[in-house]
């Protein structure tokens, strides 16, 4: 359980020092309790609430990963806003259907799992393996239009390379989810022994003041 617990904290970080999109509200509490984890939030002023939300590790919906709670916790926060309330019980969402039946994921989740995902956060790596050094350094990234990402790399004894990747899946206009290829497929299509070859994906003619050369990698995605 320690472990899901420190998953969930690391999943809602984002909302310690930010308010939660659309809000005031700003994370203050994360209490386990059997069965259960308790929130508090405050939003600047006097005013907190407190909301539950079902913590049972391995049963639904605390199997479907920490990131569950990003989206339960943003529908709570703005159910607290529409109806006044001070305190949301576990039984008061239920009985309101607040609570998502499945994992939500916005475009800022998206881009900021890419960001995490290829600098090395340890939300997503363990803590001793890193990205992969070796084949690329993430430096920046740009957000282009209709959900893509430029980013930016160092590729080592190479060049500065920027790859367009899209955090909105090209064919199906959906958003892709949270955990998706990331590193993984970037990896494999920057390791130089790969059957991918990533001169097919250059953009020639593409004048970008922050890279060498620029490749499409979102169709290829």
């Amino acid at each position: 359980m320690a472990q899901d617990t420190a998953e969930i904290l690391l999943a809602l970080r984002r909302y310690v020092p930010a308010p939660i999109p659309g809000t005031a509200w700003q994370l203050r509490a994360v209490l386990p309790e059997a069965g259960l984890i308790r929130f508090r939030l405050k939003d600047g002023t006097s005013r907190s609430i407190q909301i539950e939300l079902p913590h049972r590790p391995g049963a639904a919906p605390a199997s479907y990963g920490s990131w569950w709670y990003v989206g339960a916790l943003r529908r709570a926060v703005h159910w607290a806003d529409s109806s006044g309330a001070d305190v949301l019980t576990l039984e008061a969402l239920d009985a309101a259907g607040v609570l998502p039946d499945a994992v939500e994921v916005t475009e800022d989740d998206g881009l900021d799992y890419v960001v995490a995902d290829l600098a090395g956060d340890p939300y997503w790596h363990e803590p001793t393996a890193g990205v992969a050094p070796e084949l690329y350094r993430l430096i920046g990234f740009d957000t282009r239009d209709r959900g893509v990402v430029r980013l930016y790399l160092e590729l080592p004894g190479r060049e500065t390379a920027g790859i367009d990747v899209d955090t909105i899946a090209s064919r199906s206009g959906e958003l892709r989810p949270v955990g998706w290829w990331a590193s993984t497929k970037l990896i494999a299509l920057l390791n130089p022994d790969a059957p991918e070859n990533l001169a097919d994906l250059r953009v020639p003619g593409v004048d970008d003041p922050y890279c060498d050369v620029v490749y499409d990698a979102t169709a290829w995605t």
